[in-house]
């Protein structure tokens, strides 16, 4: 262990090294005064949007032929020492022929139009020159911290359909040598045809991209995600050779010609490598060698990808998903179809971890699921449709049900280091398994009960807009805010806040700096206020931040900003600056919600917060169609509560990291006053015992969508309100680094569900829990895919109410055991349980329903549970020769459907003696309790090295 610490801190002085600090950047007499202007873009936006410079007024028209990357550049690097805001480039075709590098916190932003595939591409397109020949040489784009690259195409003029070269990356997330390449943000972007497309840097890392909206034809890399230390997310992608033949632009090639060749055969539309977490959700991709590939990283030695993947579409791919490195906390994919294509999904070689593949849909012309010789990697698989393609299994485990197989016989073969869960099915031909394996397989063809994953609705951005286009900037007369830190603000934002609604809405834009507020604010109806970086991040110092100072310990008193009906706003940051916490958290105060919705329709898009106590209050007032996008930052004892009766309100990509604050005082976070020095532990104690992250109450139809927080004593807390509990779905919840990551204690008459979840316990709290039910919880929750590790007493502590888990993988189950049951019941389908002490406390068995699934019932005894059916144990079982064959067909119903308590053969080949039921729960032979120890061992260290990683990432 002291090795390897000392190899991290030796790795770690390697990179400082090379690190470049976030330059101070002063202001040049040669920078043009900001001319803060409201855009109104020849095509329809989701947004209104504030720029300070357009490019047409400084010599850049768009006209084909003239280099403007000087141009470019100068009012880039204005910006940057401006303090971040919106460089507007105008419909046109501009030549690039050097490199750009945005700042943090600036945007470069055109006029973009959704591409047609087989139409014309329109609006802001970039000539891009650079990089011809190198993959390896600088960018077009580099993006720094918060920055970000929107609604333009990209063209590279020189690049031949008949003769593809290499180029260097269209656009790179993340500056080589930089501390704190996090949170670019690159949105609707059009890659006509660059080599690379959004790539993030490998060299030093970073943190939580943000692209979403990324068409057109990228010929070898669409996007790749490697070396990023939190969650990035990736959202509607569509990549097609269609889209550069149809683009009228020069050299553009025939449709069908060679370059669809070419990209069939080299092009890759998306990359994961290490990745810690991402998402990605709404993506297609037509005619390319790898739709998705999942891949060990390049930059950091055997770190490989996770997290969870939902609506991805396939289409004429020679592979769709290729897992060549599989995580051993898991991957999982949702609602995927692969059509038209060779192999549907692939997965190499000697991988560990396990695959969830939950309702796919695959039609291959020759092999649906191939996985190689693995012997410790796992497919778990339901609800799934192979309508072509044979299913191959070589190696590892293949765990399968409640799925229709609709190719020809044999539908599945299962090879010798292969063993298989086969249960409850349906065949369109009669049913034919090849079975080689050497191992206990099971084949059941007995109809299985359970619940279809639910419906999730399209999550893309939504249009927020004020009721009327006019600009009020707080700085100009008649308001004179002053961004200086120490003029209090209150009643100049006030005003223009005022002045805005009588007038009939409008926005009310805050230049970058920092604004003083002592008193309180209202956001009246019609009327958004706008800061100066609208991107999805969390506090890293550009922007427009308000320091808040009202009601300092006083939680009860007035929320500092009220949202009246149909009023939003964007781009701001909030921090209070009296939250001091240099060595100890004893100057840490009470103080009351940072907002308060007081209706409807109102819209919270792009905020960042830290040092907040409270955050967001949806539950004092009904708050009906709620739309929070990318709240991002830090909280003491509560990020968000929605209740009061709302309805159908939507929370998407919550970002929150303890280390926002925590790290403050590092100038890639910013260099905040109030952070703490030198070791910051004391606040990870502080909220691991505090922090109550988000509470669901009375709500109904509350839709979650791609959030994640690190950080808190309880991560989710679903209760009670005026006897209603919430309802609604969830896809794509991250709960990391919790004591308690969800606690149910009400639920309302629709119920609420979660799909693709990671749920992760740490610290050493005897109170360590993946999940709680509270005595008065009565009703059902289910887990449709959910990947659980982490390092709890006890995974799940039930007390009523009953918690459903389809295509779980518990990667560590807990240290002392997996379930403690008082009242509450557990049922498990087609998942992993690693193994420890005790799957059950002792005369809980009657509460308990496992089917189709693989665990070792560690000190219980397993018949007398509620039902055991179709289980595999953690540890591969030699099958007895007699039973094996090569095939079952739908007479043969079951092949040695095991007895659990044989699940523990001894090295002979012999199977222990089964427990009759006479004896106490628990016995069995010394073999089996020395291969529980070894494995709980293995499990344990396991956890350790995998926690070891999490902390080294969450404060890199």
């Amino acid at each position: 262990m002291y090795k390897k610490l000392i190899r991290y801190a030796l790795i770690c002085l390697v990179v400082l090294s090379n690190v470049t600090l976030a330059e101070w950047r002063p202001a040049s007499a040669a920078d043009a005064q900001p001319n803060w202007q409201l855009i109104t873009p020849n095509y329809e936006t989701t947004d209104t949007f504030v720029a300070a410079y357009s490019v047409h007024d400084f010599g850049a028209t768009g006209d084909g032929v003239t280099d403007v990357t000087g141009i470019f550049q100068q009012l880039l690097d204005a910006l940057g020492r401006l303090g971040g805001g919106t460089l507007f480039v105008p419909e046109g075709q501009y030549v690039i022929r050097g490199n750009l590098e945005v700042p943090k916190g600036v945007t470069i932003r055109g006029e973009w139009s959704k591409p047609v595939k087989g139409e014309p591409i329109k609006g802001t397109i970039l000539m891009a020159y650079t990089g011809r020949g190198d993959e390896e040489a600088a960018p077009l784009i580099t993006m720094l911290p918060s920055s970000g690259v929107r609604d333009l195409a990209i063209w590279y003029p020189e690049q031949l359909p008949d003769d593809i070269t290499p180029y260097s990356p269209a656009i790179l997330l993340g500056k080589p040598g930089y501390w704190g390449n996090d949170f670019a943000n690159t949105k609707n972007i059009t890659l006509v045809n660059a080599y690379s497309g959004v790539i993030f840097s490998r060299e030093n890392g970073g943190a939580a991209p943000v692209i979403n909206g990324i068409y057109g034809t990228p010929l070898s890399r669409g996007i790749e995600i490697d070396n990023i230390a939190d969650v990035g997310r990736v959202d509607w992608v569509d990549f097609s050779p269609a889209y550069w033949a149809g683009s009228g632009l020069p050299n553009s090639p025939a449709p069908g010609s060679a370059y669809e060749k070419w990209i069939y055969e080299n092009g890759t539309g998306i990359v994961m490598r290490r990745n810690d977490w991402s998402y990605t959700g709404f993506i297609t991709i037509e005619g390319y060698n790898v739709g998705f590939l999942a891949a060990t990283s390049v930059a950091s030695g055997d770190s490989t990808p996770n997290g969870h993947n939902y609506g991805l579409h396939f289409i004429n791919c020679k592979t769709g998903v290729k897992i060549a490195a599989l995580n051993d906390v898991g991957i999982m994919f949702t609602n995927v179809r692969v059509e038209k294509s060779e192999t549907g999904i692939a997965i190499d070689a000697d991988n560990t971890g396990v695959v969830q593949l939950s309702g796919c849909d695959i039609d291959a012309a020759t092999t649906a699921i191939l996985a190689a010789v693995s012997p410790n990697s796992k497919i778990l698989m339901q609800q799934c449709k192979i309508n072509n393609g044979e299913v191959n299994i070589q190696g590892g485990a293949f765990v399968v049900s409640d799925s229709d197989f609709n190719n020809a016989a044999p539908q599945v073969i299962i090879d010798e280091e292969a063993r298989a869960n086969i249960i409850g099915n349906r065949f369109k031909e009669e049913a034919q398994i090849d079975n080689n394996s050497k191992y206990i397989t099971i084949i059941d063809h007995t109809p299985t009960q359970v619940k279809k994953v639910p419906e999730f609705p399209e999550i893309a951005v939504q249009t927020h807009k004020p009721a009327r286009e006019a600009l009020y900037v707080v700085t100009k007369a008649p308001f004179h805010a002053k961004n200086d830190g120490t003029t209090d603000n209150t009643s100049a934002i006030q005003s223009a806040l005022d002045q805005a609604a009588a007038d009939g809405g409008g926005v009310v834009f805050l230049p970058p700096g920092t604004y003083k507020v002592l008193g309180n604010l209202n956001v009246p109806s019609g009327v958004e206020l706008k800061g100066a970086v609208d991107n999805g991040t969390v506090p890293m110092g550009p922007g427009s931040t308000i320091d808040v100072y009202a009601d300092r310990g006083n939680e009860s008193g007035d929320p500092f900003m009220k949202l009246s009906p149909n009023s939003g706003i964007r781009g701001l940051v909030f921090n209070y600056p009296e939250q001091v916490a240099k060595t100890d958290i004893s100057n840490i105060a009470p103080y009351p919600y940072l907002i308060q919705a007081t209706g409807s329709d109102v819209y919270l898009v792009n905020i960042g917060m830290r040092a907040v106590y409270n955050g967001i209050d949806l539950f004092t007032h009904q708050a009906d169609r709620h739309d929070v996008d990318f709240l991002a930052g830090h909280a003491f004892r509560n990020a968000i509560k929605v209740g009061g009766g709302t309805t159908d309100g939507r929370i998407s990509n919550l970002q929150f990291n303890t280390i926002v604050f925590a790290a403050g005082n590092e100038s890639k976070f910013g260099s905040w006053q109030n952070s703490p020095e030198g070791d910051s532990g004391f606040i990870y104690d502080y909220v691991a015992s505090t922090l109550d992250f988000m509470i669901l109450a009375d709500v109904h139809n509350q839709i979650l969508y791609n959030n994640f927080h690190f950080g808190s004593y309880k991560g989710m807390v679903l209760t009670s309100e005026n006897g209603s509990g919430p309802s609604g779905r969830s896809l794509g919840l991250g709960i990391d680094g919790s004591t308690k990551t969800m606690v149910f204690e009400a639920l309302g008459d629709q119920g609420f569900d979660f799909i693709n979840t990671q749920l992760v316990s740490i610290g050493s709290s005897e109170e360590t829990r993946y999940l709680e039910t509270s005595s008065d919880f009565t009703a059902e929750s289910t887990f449709f895919s959910v990947d659980i590790w982490g390092s709890p007493k006890y995974g799940m502590e039930l007390d009523n109410g009953t918690l459903h888990f389809q295509l779980a993988n518990i990667a560590n189950a807990g240290e002392l055991g997996f379930a403690k049951l008082d009242n509450g019941k557990l049922n498990m389908d087609t998942s992993v349980v690693a193994t420890s002490k005790a799957l059950l406390n002792s005369g809980k068995e009657g509460q308990l329903r496992v089917q189709s699934s693989i665990l070792t019932p560690t000190s219980i005894n397993f018949r007398n549970t509620a039902s055991w059916s179709n289980i595999l144990g953690n540890i591969p079982i030699v099958a007895p020769a007699s039973s094996r064959n090569a095939a079952a067909s739908s007479s043969e119903v079951k092949e040695e459907q095991s007895d659990p308590a044989v699940d523990t053969i001894s090295e002979a080949g012999e199977p222990e003696a089964a427990n009759t039921g006479n004896e106490p729960a628990g016995g069995g032979s010394p073999i089996m309790t020395i291969t529980i120890v070894i494995l709980a061992a293995i499990a344990a260290v396991t956890a350790a090295v995998l926690l070891y990683r999490r902390k080294l990432s969450s404060k890199n």
